[in-house]
């Protein structure tokens, strides 16, 4: 009876540690994607500043018409 229940405790530490890696594992895939959208952001704030202050400095040589 004993080596029954040591059998099904381990079974039950197995599912445990199981389902840790999986939670693990899905955690880091989630900051991982959160990351990669972050810097995607980023670049797109940084593209879109590059291009207003391009464009302001053309408006001040007078390149571009005021609006």
């Amino acid at each position: 009876m004993n080596k029954r229940i040591r059998k099904k405790q381990q079974k039950q530490r197995e599912q445990r540690k199981q389902l840790e890696m999986k939670w693990l594992l899905d955690t880091a895939n989630a900051i991982d994607a959160a990351i990669q959208e972050y810097w995607r952001w980023r670049e797109e704030i940084e593209r879109r500043y590059v291009e207003l202050y391009a464009e302001d400095i053309a408006r001040r040589m007078g390149l571009v018409p005021k609006q």
